[in-house]
């Protein structure tokens, strides 16, 4: 393989694995958002549609079918928690077999030089060092 070819299919996977990286953790993000926050405006909208002061008339007042409610809601939660950490070690693995392969095509090209000149007369120099007598 020449060079430019090297060149262009690292660039080309580095552009996927950002690409993939992003939305694959956007997605969990916004999962987590929505185990996490976006149920509290349920609740919120439950209380203002029953009322606070009609709790007593409600069917859901039942103290037994309320314990299995809140029995049903945690399970749930811990239900979706567990599948946003089942995705997330997903994407874990999925991210290091990017950086398998991109570090493959990296040892392969020829090494860059540095585009950044360094500066001769700098403080922090090893050749000016305060400390040194």
């Amino acid at each position: 393989m020449d060079i430019e070819q090297l060149k262009s299919e690292y660039e080309a996977l580095y552009a996927e694995y950002q690409d993939h990286m992003h939305k694959r953790a956007w997605s969990i993000a916004w999962g987590f958002f929505f185990v996490l926050v976006g149920l509290l405006p349920m609740m919120y909208a439950f209380v203002w549609m029953v009322g606070p002061g009609n709790w007593e008339n409600t069917f859901l007042h039942v103290p037994r079918l309320m314990f299995v409610g809140a029995g049903v809601n945690f399970a749930f939660v811990v239900l979706m928690i567990f599948r946003l950490y089942r995705k997330n070690l997903e994407l874990d693995a999925q991210k290091r077999d990017y950086l398998r392969r991109l570090k493959a095509l990296r040892a392969q090209l020829p090494p860059e030089p540095d585009s950044k000149p360094r500066p001769t007369n700098s403080r922090w120099d090893d050749s000016q060092d305060e400390f040194q007598n």
